[in-house]
C-alpha cells in the first residue's frame, strides 16, 4: 500500500510496483523509495483513492499515455502527498513535455530526499535533472533602465513577474504560447505572445511604454443645462380652477344640509309645544342640529375655496404695466365673511 508502515520487505514490495513502470533505470531506484508524509495526515479514504489513482497511472504510463497518466498522478499527490509520488510525477511531466514543471518538481524532490537522507532518491532525481536540462526551454525577460517607468508591472502568463526575476533565464514549458504584458499608470499598456522551443533560450526585451496624453482639466462646477422655468401663469390658473371647484362643491353641500336643517326644524315644531317635545320631536331637532353643523362646514369650505380660487385666478393673470404705478402687478385681498344667518366674501385690491 502507498502509506501503510510495515516491515522493510513490505515497503519495498509496495514501492516496487510504483517503480516498475518508469523504465529499467528508474525501476531499481524506486524499489527502495519510501513515502514522505505531508504535515497533515490524509484520511483513510483519501489514501485509498490516491493508491487507486497511482495504480491507474502506472498502466497509462506503460502505454505511453503520458498526459492522462500525469493527471492521475497530480490528483494522487494532492490527496496524499509523498516524496515518491512527487518524483514519479516529475518523471511523468518530463515525458509529457512539460519540462519547466518537471524541473521544479525534481528540485523539490531532491530537497525532500536530502531531508530524509535518501541518497538513492537524490541520485535518481539528479540523473533525470541532468537529462532534462539539456532540452530545457528558457525565457529571459529584459527590462532596460530607460523602460523602467514609475509603477511598471510585468506579467508573464497572467502572473506578476517580480523585479528580481527580470533578466534571469527562467525555465518554461516548450512550444507553449506565453503572453507577456507590461502596464503602468499613465502609460499605454503593451503585450505580446511568444513560444520557446525545446532546448532554446530566448530573450525578450520590454520596450519603453508610451505615455498617455494628460487628461483634460475638469472644472469644479460643470456647466448645467438651462432649466426651463415653470409657467407660473398656467400653474396659478390650475390652482384657481381646482380651488374654485372645491368651493362650489362646498357651497352645494352647505346649501343641501341647510335646507335639510330647516326641513327637520319645521317637522320638529309639529311635535313640540313650546319647549316641550315628544320623542319624535327630540329626534328631529337633533337631526336638524347635525344638518346645520354640516351646512356651516360646507359653506365655510366653499367660501374659502372660492376665495383661494379667486386669488390665484387674479394673480396668475398676465402682468400689464400700469400708467400710475409702472412695474407693479395686480394685488388682491380676499376675506371670507361667515355669519350665523349669512355668508359672503369681501374682496378688495387693484387691477
Amino acid at each position: 500500500m502507498r502509506s501503510t508502515p510495515g516491515s522493510t520487505s513490505k515497503r519495498r514490495a509496495s514501492l516496487s510496483a510504483r517503480g516498475s513502470w518508469l523504465g529499467r533505470g528508474i525501476v531499481l531506484a524506486l524499489i527502495v523509495l519510501l513515502p514522505v508524509r505531508a504535515h497533515a495526515d490524509p484520511s483513510p479514504s483519501d489514501r485509498a483513492a490516491a493508491e487507486a489513482l497511482f495504480r491507474d497511472a502506472k498502466k497509462l504510463f506503460a502505454k505511453k499515455q503520458f498526459r492522462d497518466a500525469c493527471r492521475k498522478l497530480e490528483e494522487s499527490q494532492r490527496l496524499d502527498p509523498q516524496g515518491g509520488t512527487l518524483l514519479n510525477l516529475a518523471v511523468c511531466h518530463a515525458r509529457e513535455g512539460r519540462s519547466a514543471s518537471a524541473w521544479v518538481e525534481f528540485q523539490e524532490a531532491i530537497d525532500l530526499a536530502k531531508k530524509a537522507k535518501r541518497s538513492d532518491r537524490i541520485r535518481l532525481a539528479e540523473r533525470e535533472l541532468r537529462q532534462l536540462e539539456k532540452k530545457l526551454a528558457r525565457l529571459t525577460i529584459e527590462v532596460p533602465a530607460d523602460a523602467r517607468v514609475p509603477g511598471l508591472s510585468i506579467q508573464r502568463g497572467g502572473e506578476p513577474l517580480g523585479v528580481g526575476a527580470w533578466g534571469t533565464a527562467v525555465p518554461v514549458d516548450p512550444d507553449v504560447e506565453v503572453e507577456i504584458a507590461a502596464t503602468a499608470e499613465g502609460y499605454k499598456s503593451w503585450h505580446t505572445t511568444l513560444k520557446v522551443g525545446s532546448a532554446e533560450q530566448k530573450t525578450l526585451v520590454v520596450p519603453k511604454l508610451e505615455k498617455l496624453p494628460p487628461k483634460p482639466a475638469v472644472s469644479a462646477e460643470p456647466a448645467r443645462p438651462l432649466e426651463k422655468k415653470p409657467d407660473g401663469t398656467k400653474t396659478g390658473r390650475i390652482v384657481a380652477y381646482v380651488a374654485g371647484g372645491v368651493g362650489l362643491v362646498g357651497l352645494g353641500v352647505g346649501s343641501y344640509f341647510g335646507f335639510r336643517a330647516l326641513s327637520k326644524k319645521n317637522a320638529a315644531e309639529k311635535h313640540c309645544n313650546g319647549s316641550l317635545c315628544d320623542a319624535s320631536g327630540l329626534e328631529l331637532n337633533e337631526q336638524a342640529g347635525d344638518a346645520a353643523v354640516v351646512s356651516n362646514i360646507g359653506f365655510g369650505v366653499g367660501l374659502v375655496g372660492l376665495a383661494v380660487g379667486t386669488f390665484f385666478f387674479v394673480t396668475s393673470a398676465p402682468e400689464r404695466a400700469s400708467p400710475e404705478a409702472p412695474g407693479k402687478s395686480a394685488r388682491v385681498r380676499v376675506v371670507p365673511s361667515i355669519g350665523t344667518r349669512s355668508s359672503g366674501i369681501l374682496m378688495s385690491g387693484r387691477w
